[in-house]
């Protein structure tokens, strides 16, 4: 269901102690106490075994723990179990990950009685797909003549498209044809993108956010990380400093680089990974020379009248505290992270002013006053733009008969390093893409079940109903490991869009770079739809 791993995980672990995985297993039978390693995901479960190592924990306590917690996360992480016993007391088991003896003996102790394992464990995925290609009847196997006179040459290439970067294995064939794997969209073809280019909100923001200009102020250089609540709130904050006179200095977009060019003075392996990616974009202002950062602390985002409340999730409201106190660096800049609250003008104006006075003399009242109004309105600005986007790119889909895709997240996914492409994957699958935060108003307010109160989320609650409601749209999820908020906000969205008999499809991504998995999830999602023959549009 995730792809995470967790048998390449044991492996890797295995061989980075000189064992094979079976010798590793094997430790496991001599452990007196395993070692609690949780039931989080193999991304996390890294951090606590290096912990474990540190506090003398044995190989064997270990191997024990890692097939205990791989075990839990499935059963209660993935398949979302709520006690073994709903799985039935016949279970046959599949997956090479089930060859390791220690974790088939972890899930036969957590279920409480012993299970199948056939000796093809490992080959079943690729039995069933043969048994289904089987009724294709037409085999697409060269004949054993062509077989003999078949080469095959593989070589690595980077593509240099755009700042994805991907690596590709590019394989060349006697004949003269080449197959291309690794690349996320269509530019690692080597060819032009196929077809027409569809709409894509993600896009559109992003050309929209990196296509704002600073004019050359006299006041010096405040730089701006294009990072977390950034992606929501530039349009405001760039305005503002640019009135007051500031030369306004955002970083570009997030690249491997710049993640590990900040990695080190991350704290914390649990942290989303938009939070870790946000050190990297401070280190690249500071040695791009900026006077200031400008990142705020803002308890609560802008109140859009549909929800209990309006709070930031505590990362994105709080973060230059961490950031405060965990990168060295910034003490040769002035670190402007004001507490304030952007849903009163008159409030924000105060707030700014005495805070700016402390580093800045001369600034005024009335500039801060005037600078703010113009910032608010820039904002609007941005917003309505987004949402007339998306309209457009609604009324294109019906009109060409084509399927919507509500690519739903946080404004931060739609950096190009975070959501690795996804984007434009569903672009080149045939999906018209569009935002939660550019048709979420499109749905009638409702009353959900759970607590209400952070605004990126509501927006994802109120596009999932606009969703359910239209047979040309479907939402596919994406969810930051690590983000706690999204284990409430998963449950609701799943159960708004099946409460109408619509399919719920969920992406985590972060750290991981191998889309292979995404590909498979979102034909799959394709597949189920052609079958069903959901929507008047085709993907």
């Amino acid at each position: 269901a995730c792809s995470a791993g967790c048998g390449s995980f044991i492996q890797n672990f295995a061989e980075g102690l000189h064992m094979t995985p079976a010798e590793f297993a094997a430790k496991a039978i001599d452990s007196k106490a395993p070692v609690d390693l949780g039931t989080r995901c193999t991304v996390f479960m890294n951090s606590s075994v290096k912990q474990s190592q540190k506090d003398g924990a044995t190989v064997e306590d270990i191997s024990a723990g890692l097939s205990i917690s791989v075990v839990k996360n499935a059963l209660y992480k993935v398949i979302r179990a709520s006690s073994a016993a709903e799985l039935g007391e016949k279970i046959v088991v599949q997956g090479g990950t089930f060859y390791n003896d220690a974790v088939l003996r972890a899930f036969e102790r957590e279920i409480g009685h012993n299970v199948i394992r056939p000796s093809i464990a490992g080959l079943m995925g690729a039995y069933g797909a043969a048994l289904y290609s089987k009724k294709c009847e037409k085999s697409g196997i060269i004949s054993p003549e062509a077989l003999k006179s078949f080469t095959h040459t593989a070589k690595s290439a980077v593509c240099q498209g755009c700042t994805n970067h991907c690596r590709l294995t590019v394989n060349s064939f006697g004949d003269g044809k080449r197959f291309i794997s690794g690349n996320q969209c269509e530019k690692g073809l080597g060819k032009a993108t196929a077809g027409e280019q569809l709409p894509n909100l993600y896009e559109f923001k992003r050309n929209y956010l990196t296509s704002l200009k600073s004019e050359n102020g006299t006041r010096g250089t405040v730089g701006m990380p294009l990072a977390l609540g950034m992606y929501e709130l530039l349009p405001l904050w760039h305005a503002v400093f640019t009135r007051l006179g500031f030369n306004v200095k955002v970083s570009p977009m997030s690249t491997r680089r710049i993640y590990e060019k900040g990695q080190f003075s991350i704290p914390s392996d649990t942290a989303c990974y938009p939070a870790k990616i946000m050190h990297g974009h401070i280190e690249t202002l500071i040695s791009d020379g900026v006077d200031a950062i400008f990142y705020p602390c803002l308890t609560y985002n802008m109140d859009e009248k549909m929800t209990d409340n309006h709070y930031n999730c505590p990362i994105v409201a709080y973060y230059s505290e961490l950031l405060n106190g965990n990168v060295e660096d910034l003490k040769k800049v002035k670190f402007l992270y004001p507490y304030l609250n952007i849903n009163s003008k008159k409030e924000l104006a105060k707030e700014l002013y005495n805070y700016l006075g402390k580093f800045y003399n001369g600034i005024t009242k009335s500039e801060v006053k005037a600078a703010v109004e113009y910032g608010i309105s820039k904002y609007a600005e941005y917003m309505n733009a987004v949402r007339e986007e998306g309209a457009r790119a609604l009324k294109f889909a019906r009109e060409n008969n084509k399927r919507i895709m509500i690519l739903a997240g946080r404004p931060y996914h739609i950096d190009a390093e975070i959501g690795h492409g996804i984007d434009k994957l569903a672009n080149t699958l045939g999906f018209v893409v569009v935002s939660e935060d550019s048709v979420f108003r499109l749905a009638e307010p409702f009353t959900v079940k759970v607590l209400n109160q952070w605004t990126y989320h509501a927006r994802l609650y109120r596009a999932a109903r606009y969703a359910a409601e239209h047979n040309d749209t479907e939402l596919v999820q994406l969810v930051s490991f690590g983000c706690g908020v999204d284990a409430i906000t998963t449950d609701e969205v799943r159960e708004i869009l099946e409460s109408r008999g619509k399919f719920y499809t969920q992406i985590k991504i972060d750290e991981i770079t191998n889309l292979g998995a995404v590909k498979i999830r979102l034909r799959s999602l394709i597949g189920a739809l052609n079958e069903r023959g959901d929507g008047s549009g085709r993907a």
